[in-house]
């Protein structure tokens, strides 16, 4: 499947890669990945399906991800960006493309993002799909145990106080570590493909420009610095579908059960065993409810 336009944009600042599928003319979606994760994770498995329902479908690589610029020479502790300026890039994308209006999905750490901009951005977004994610990734709700809590409250303490240029930040990246963490994070649920993990993610390391090995640090920073989105999320006038699997290893169901009910008219979609991975069989089970939930009332 070949994108009908792809490139570098300039955007707030910086560059952001871009794919886009289908006829510009068509309502347009707008993809955000998650955390430490290339546009590539959203396969052709999932953007196919929306092209033939006849929808103008743009992936990009987040800032510090993939062929979009990485922030290592720019981050500062002191001075971490946001998912508001992650929020800005996708709208500064959407002006590039001079696409007034969108439906927003976002995964994980691209669902929180999904939300800013359907807190911030209001007249631009056509509908919310916020899949995995969180209104509050660190709320004390959800973190219940010992660690966790302790977790929650140093995080920003490191952050604001210390130059955490080490190399304890600086993971080694290989395509093999990356299969493994995806593998666990699918939960038993549903089946593990690791042919496919493996082809997505040697295509991400050794054919595109590569995985930037301090990203993940750098966006959890930036999802640490936002802090909490719940008291906004009822502000949100978008449609929303919230989706979130009951074996989530990394975001507990317990988010999705408190942020879920914050946004005005939501509707809630549980998948019975699904963790935190978006493999085909995820994919399929999903998509219906996606299809639905695009098309005007």
């Amino acid at each position: 499947m070949k994108p009908t336009l792809s490139g570098k944009a300039p955007c707030n600042n910086i560059e952001i890669y871009f794919e886009a599928y289908g006829e510009k003319e068509n309502p347009a979606i707008v993809l955000i990945m998650g955390l430490d994760s290339q546009s590539i994770l959203f396969s052709y498995d999932f953007i196919r399906p929306l092209v033939e329902a006849g929808y103008y479908v743009i992936r990009f690589d987040n800032r510090d991800i993939g062929l979009s610029t990485w922030m290592n020479d720019q981050w500062h502790p002191k001075r971490p960006y946001t998912l508001e300026d992650m929020a800005k890039d996708t709208i500064s994308l959407m002006d590039f493309l001079s696409v007034d209006k969108a439906h927003i999905i976002g995964v994980s750490m691209g669902g929180m993002i999904a939300q800013r901009i359907a807190i911030s951005y209001k007249p631009r977004v056509l509908s919310l799909t916020s899949i995995m994610s969180s209104g509050f990734a660190l709320d004390p709700a959800a973190v219940s145990f010992f660690k966790g809590r302790l977790f929650y409250y140093l995080v920003p303490f490191f952050v604001k106080n210390f130059r955490l240029n080490t190399r304890y930040f600086t993971r080694r990246v290989s395509v093999a570590g990356y299969v493994k963490t995806f593998t666990k994070l699918n939960g038993k649920g549903f089946p593990v493909n690791r042919e496919h993990l493996h082809s997505v993610f040697t295509e991400a390391i050794e054919i595109r420009k590569g995985q930037n090995p301090r990203a993940r640090f750098q966006q959890f920073c930036g999802i640490v610095a936002s802090g909490s989105r719940l008291n906004e999320l009822p502000s949100i006038r978008a449609r929303t579908l919230v989706i979130h699997g009951t074996a989530d290893p990394l975001i507990p169901p317990i988010h999705a059960r408190i942020y879920a009910p914050k946004i005005p008219g939501a509707t809630m979609l549980w998948v019975e065993g699904m963790g935190h991975q978006f493999s085909k069989p995820v994919i399929d089970k999903i998509m219906p409810a996606i299809l639905t939930h695009l098309q005007p009332l």
